[in-house]
Order: structure tokens, then C-alpha cells, then sequence
């Protein structure tokens, strides 16, 4: 079993039990308690559970556990969103920042490593990145946006939620999308999860997208931003030389974050 494919069961198993063991986990899939830990810290990383001393704890509750889509959003391509994350923290959030985050899953990456950050002040309509924020980030203001809640996104959106951003002002908005092309911008697939986007990146100084390299050259529904409303944007090294060559030119200031160490890549 590929191990995006043993970490969608995994959390399907744990939505239907509430918890388990490393020992039997490990048992069930046929893999090494230490490959059970690795996936179980990818899943903690994302929000989903929570490891305990020799087990794992499901985070969710019923009306979660139908939301496959999430769920492979969360653990497909997940060293890459890790490396991208870890990246971002380093180079683009510093102490007494004001960040506005919304609730993609590669967004999602980048709190894990801010956990030396201090006085941040986070804002987000994402549950999910409130609940990661609650998590890592005990030394920090974290706000929550009112709204209509979406009960698959577990986002706030409508205009409660896109007034919230009008009356905030963030030096950075990070925010994602399933796709990015230089005609189109960045592109979503959720019309009112996308029209929150636009209000932070308006309210915020500098608009940084992260987003895994397999979804650059692909677009969606609905457009979050036009590429000259882009400042910063960060992926892996996954990126083809086309893609980018395109970036660089169009004026946005391109990151690579690594995935494979050094030696590999050369090899």
C-alpha cells in the first residue's frame, strides 16, 4: 500500500473507532510502528488527530468523517506542503507579525514551524487553522471570523465573514488554491471560500501564495487573484523549468522550498 493511500485509511480508521494504539495500527498495515509514527505526526501536522502516548486520538467528530476530499488534500503530496511550510515560517514570518491564513491544507503546513515565532497575531475563517493555531501557538493572539459556517470546508464564509477582513488590516495574508496559472492566477474550486480570500489579500500588505508544485500550470472555477496581485509565491522543487522560467518573468518573486536533501537531488 502506497503510504497516501495506507494514511486516507488510517484516518478513515481512526473516524470510526475514535482512537488506537501504535502497536495495533502498525499490526493492521502490515508496517513498522515507526512508519505508523511518521504517518500519525503527517496527520497531527494537518489537524486531524492528536498522538498520544502509544496511540492516536481522531480529532473529529460524525459529520467529518465523509470528507475524503480533505482528506487526501492532507496527506497527498504532504512531504512537499511540510517542505514548503517550513520554508515559509523561516523566511516570511518574524516576531510580532499580524498574519491573516486561510484554510487550505499547504497553509495549514506552515504553523507547526512558528512555534518559536512570538506575539503573532493570527486571524483565520478556517476552524481547522484555528484548531492547529489553538495547538502550536500557545503564546499568540489568535482571532476567528464570524459567518456562515460550511460544514465540509469547516470554513466562515459570506459577507460576515469578508466584513470581518475589512475592518483588519495584516501585514501578510498566506493563502492557497487546487491551481495556479500565470493567465489566470490563483484558482478555487469554492466560490465562497474564494470570495474570503480576495477580502485578506485586500487587507493585507503583501499577499503570499503557497501551493505544491502539481498543481502549477492547472486552474479553477473561480479566480482568488490575478498574478500582479501576487507578491510572493512558494513551492518545492518539484516545479517544472518552464513553469519556473514563467514565474520569474512575470514579476513574482519565485521560492523553491526543498523536498529531497542535496545529495539526491544531484543524483
Amino acid at each position: 500500500m502506497l503510504p497516501e493511500a495506507r494514511r486516507r485509511a488510517l484516518l478513515s480508521h481512526l473516524a470510526q473507532v475514535g482512537n488506537d494504539t501504535i502497536v495495533d495500527l502498525a499490526q493492521r498495515y502490515h508496517v513498522s510502528t515507526m512508519t505508523i509514527r511518521r504517518d500519525l505526526k503527517i496527520l497531527q501536522e494537518a489537524g486531524y488527530v492528536t498522538m498520544s502516548h502509544g496511540g492516536a486520538i481522531y480529532n473529529g467528530d460524525s459529520f467529518q468523517q465523509n470528507e475524503t476530499h480533505h482528506i487526501e488534500r492532507a496527506t497527498i503530496y504532504a512531504a512537499e506542503k511540510r517542505a514548503i511550510g517550513k520554508y515559509a515560517a523561516a523566511n516570511f514570518v518574524e516576531d510580532d507579525d499580524v498574519l491573516f491564513l486561510d484554510s487550505g491544507t499547504t497553509v495549514r503546513a506552515i504553523i507547526p514551524y512558528l512555534q518559536d515565532r512570538r506575539n503573532l497575531t493570527v486571524a483565520s475563517n478556517s476552524i481547522r487553522t484555528i484548531e492547529a493555531l489553538h495547538r502550536y501557538l500557545t503564546d499568540s493572539s489568535i482571532v476567528c471570523t464570524g459567518g456562515m459556517l460550511s460544514p465540509t470546508a469547516q470554513t466562515f464564509v459570506g459577507p460576515v465573514a469578508e466584513r470581518f477582513f475589512e475592518d483588519f488590516f495584516a501585514r501578510k495574508a498566506i493563502v492557497s488554491g487546487v491551481g495556479f496559472t500565470i493567465q489566470t492566477g490563483l484558482a478555487d474550486s469554492q466560490m465562497l471560500d474564494t470570495a474570503v480570500k480576495k477580502a485578506m489579500s485586500r487587507s493585507a500588505e503583501a499577499t503570499i501564495v503557497v501551493i505544491d508544485s502539481s498543481k502549477i500550470g492547472y486552474t479553477a472555477m473561480a479566480q482568488v487573484l490575478q498574478s500582479p496581485q501576487i507578491r510572493t509565491l512558494v513551492t518545492d522543487d518539484g516545479i517544472s523549468e518552464s513553469h519556473r522560467r514563467a514565474i520569474i518573468d512575470s514579476g513574482i518573486d519565485l521560492h523553491i522550498a526543498p523536498v529531497k536533501p542535496l545529495e539526491e537531488r544531484r543524483g
